[in-house]
């Protein structure tokens, strides 16, 4: 293959040559651009994967806390029934003696 100093015609040997120089130069510049933007999504993949993970995380957190806050309610509805049902048979307790004491003076 001639070159530019040992070809008859320099200026279509420097061509020939400047064109394969820019081609090998556009290939690697395609090259390194496919590269980056490969990055530029593995990075963003692997973002949103820690985002994703970050809020299943913090998810996780406000379930627990909630489970915690729905297992005190239900104990505080529990105790809140046991309260009405002592004062009902108090109260019951109350009007019988009421009753029996009507029953009584009537008598």
């Amino acid at each position: 293959m001639s070159n530019i100093f040992t070809s008859r015609d320099p200026a279509m040997a420097a061509a020939g040559q400047l064109t394969l120089l820019s081609a090998v130069v556009a290939k690697t510049l395609t090259d390194c651009h496919a590269a980056g933007m490969e990055g530029v999504r593995r990075g963003r993949e692997r973002r949103a994967a820690q985002q994703y993970a970050n809020e299943l995380a913090e998810a996780r957190g406000r379930a627990d806390e909630l489970g915690r806050v729905a297992i005190r309610a239900v104990r505080h509805v529990a105790s809140l029934e046991a309260e009405v049902a002592r004062l009902r048979n108090a109260v019951a307790q109350r009007q019988a003696y009421i009753d029996r004491m009507n029953c009584r003076k009537t008598a």
